[in-house]
């Protein structure tokens, strides 16, 4: 690393800014010293240990903010409302393309899907904001961003350039980042870096029931660093994540505090205030891009409670499935047992499920991990639309009816 002349290191002794807006004013750190070029290149243990704060500004940004969903729209939004900090904001959008089982419109992904794309005919959240509020607006090829050229004056580098992400799907490949000044090229990532590093933080958070959370504001860096890797500029810390946390219901907190804080780390970097700070790479977990396969249950390695978090997580992507009489179940509606209501008197094989009926109702247990119940409410068979309980247990054969219970898995 190689350390501008301009730059100067602060103490990290203010306090972090709470979890909840409004933000309080901004107390300047004390400074330490003043860093000459070149001071810590060759110290390695100096470059992770400083922090680094940039020298202010006295004209406005002009901004290339690129995002997809609902959580880029709320940072855009935040920054659109910023009058004070931008004289130009241009947005840049993912193509839209169909998405579903044979291009069929998806009411659920509609809103939220990391990479926000919608059928002909509807338009993506960030592309419709932008639209709505006069914004000059630019589509990344179907092809990919690697050969794409944005738009002037961004062709151009400047000291006034800035370009934000979030939510956007993209690598930004290095002849585009080095389009603008190293500490102007940031990105909204909600989770507390380097925790959940990657596609999926939320749906990470959740699945693997994390209670605290954050949003983070980081610099954005070349691929071959790692993604998510660049130093923190801002943070936003113990964000309690609530006990039935879906990712839809929980999404639209987060994007409201990490437009906020997008707005605090902008003045700061305008104010020359702005202090990165290297990422503890010793607390790195990854959040990989949610598949079909991550959504498959695994029924000895699984809990009840594993289940439910993980159908939490990422059934507004995909939901879970299982192996069934050769074809496979879909679970849209589930729950785990509490132990007190665990059925033990069945066969607690574990990914065998019964039918147990109670009066006209039916009702359908797995057994899962640990000794663990699931309670499946309604199913959906490839192919199929989905049913309740009931429906579905009389379309299945005749010896399975008979016998009352079907191996899963």
């Amino acid at each position: 690393m190689i350390i501008s002349p301009s730059l100067v290191i602060f103490s990290s002794s203010s306090r972090p800014l709470p979890s909840r807006c409004p933000f309080p004013h901004h107390a300047k750190s004390r400074i330490l010293s003043i860093v000459s070029h070149g001071r810590t290149a060759g110290n390695p243990q100096a470059q992770t240990q400083a922090k680094f704060t940039t020298s202010a500004r006295l004209t406005k940004f002009k901004i290339l903010f690129c995002g997809s969903d609902e959580f880029s729209v709320a940072s855009l939004k935040a920054v659109h409302g910023a009058t004070g900090l931008w004289d130009s904001i241009d947005v840049v959008v993912p193509p839209e393309r169909e998405i579903g089982r044979g291009g069929k419109h998806n009411k659920t992904l509609e809103r939220y899907t990391r990479n926000f794309v919608l059928t002909s005919g509807y338009i993506a959240a960030l592309r419709q904001y932008a639209l709505s509020n006069d914004l000059p607006t630019h589509t990344v090829p179907s092809k990919g961003i690697k050969g794409w050229n944005p738009p002037e004056p961004f062709t151009t580098p400047s000291s006034s350039h800035v370009l934000l992400t979030a939510s956007f799907g993209h690598i930004i490949p290095l002849r585009l980042l080095k389009l603008f000044p190293e500490d102007h090229r940031l990105n909204v990532h909600p989770s507390l870096l380097p925790r959940w590093r990657g596609a999926a933080p939320i749906q990470w958070t959740i699945a693997s029931g994390d209670e605290i959370t954050g949003v983070s504001v980081q610099r954005l860096v070349k691929y071959s660093r790692g993604v998510d890797a660049g130093g923190i500029i801002g943070s936003i810390k113990d964000i309690s994540v609530p006990s039935d946390a879906t990712y839809t219901t929980f999404l639209p907190l987060l994007a409201e505090i990490g437009g906020s804080l997008l707005v605090d780390v902008l003045r700061k970097l305008k104010d020359g205030n702005a202090t990165f700070t290297p990422q503890d790479e010793s607390q790195i977990t990854y959040a990989p891009k949610i598949t079909h396969e991550t959504a498959r249950i695994k029924w000895d390695e699984q809990s009840a409670d594993d289940i439910d978090r993980l159908h939490r997580g990422i059934s507004h992507q995909v939901h879970l499935w299982t192996l069934l009489l050769s074809t496979t179940a879909h679970f849209i509606t589930l729950r785990p047992l509490l132990p007190s209501d665990d059925p033990t008197e069945l066969d607690g094989e574990i990914g065998k499920a019964h039918l147990i009926k109670d009066g006209r109702s039916r009702r359908l247990f797995v057994a899962c991990a640990k000794g663990t119940w699931l309670e499946v409410l309604e199913v959906q068979m490839a192919g199929k639309k989905p049913l309740k309980i009931k429906d579905w247990w009389n379309g299945l054969p005749k010896y399975v009816r008979d016998q009352g219970c079907v191996q899963m898995g």
